[in-house]
């Protein structure tokens, strides 16, 4: 047996869920009423599925109807804004769906209860998409702070290194006032160099940091840096990176 009403109330929910983690996912801003109306035009080709229409028709009306709530909840901008929107809606709608199929499948007991669904999918909704979102700004703000990294040093070949940019590296040598990046010593040849040894200070360790100056660095989509000095450590202890960039390279652009 079908329950019209709460398939819509949940096709409702689902919508919303959608539309919120669209605006939260690329910067959206919007107002809750938009996306209220657009959740609810957006159920209307549930209609359809009470009818003998062709699959394939039925995905074109479904495709028209999301151009709609794109259009009502963040306006029209350009083909290609609102596209996007769709495409986000559609990945967050395929995440959703397997993951509550997931959850359905393995771990809630066999029933054709659809009540019990519909309770649980009220729940699980906002909980997998706000986890989502979460982590998929995460990833962005994460991965946005990697850069490739070339270090030139005198007669020896150029070096290329997967960096991190750690807002917390504020290091500077005491006498020049020059930042300091910090390299993994078994990912550069540091042999004939001269070094200097700065002092730092971290929250449980305190000591002398062994460090050289290159010719020069580059980094990616950011240039040219001549002023600085490296360190070395045994560890850099950030997933893919090989190198800590310092903040203040990147602020003298």
């Amino acid at each position: 047996m079908v329950y019209v009403d709460l398939l819509v109330i949940e096709d409702l929910i689902l919508n919303y869920c959608l539309l919120i983690g669209t605006s939260l996912l690329l910067n959206r801003p919007t107002k809750l009423k938009k996306i209220f109306l657009s959740s609810v035009i957006g159920c209307i080709p549930l209609i359809f599925l009470f009818t003998d229409i062709n699959k394939i028709f039925l995905f074109l009306i479904s495709i028209f109807f999301a151009f709609i709530m794109s259009i009502i909840s963040f306006k029209y901008k350009d083909i290609i804004h609102t596209i996007k929107n769709i495409i986000y809606m559609y990945l967050i709608s395929i995440f959703l769906a397997g993951t509550i199929y997931l959850i359905n499948v393995n771990f809630l007991p066999k029933t054709d209860n659809f009540f019990l669904n519909f309770i649980i999918l009220i729940f699980l909704s906002p909980i997998i998409t706000f986890l989502y979102i979460k982590s998929i700004n995460k990833i962005k703000t994460n991965y946005s702070n990697y850069y490739l990294l070339d270090i030139y040093l005198k007669d020896k070949p150029q070096i290329t290194l997967n960096s991190y940019l750690d807002t917390g590296n504020t290091l500077k040598d005491p006498y020049r006032n020059w930042p300091i990046i910090l390299v993994n010593k078994n990912k550069i040849d540091y042999h004939n160099e001269k070094f200097v040894f700065v002092p730092y200070n971290t929250i449980d360790n305190h000591g002398m940091l062994k460090c050289f100056k290159p010719e020069k660095i580059y980094i990616e989509k950011i240039g040219y840096r001549k002023n600085l000095l490296i360190g070395l450590i045994d560890e850099i202890g950030i997933e893919g990176a090989e190198c800590i960039l310092n903040k203040n390279l990147l602020e003298r652009i």
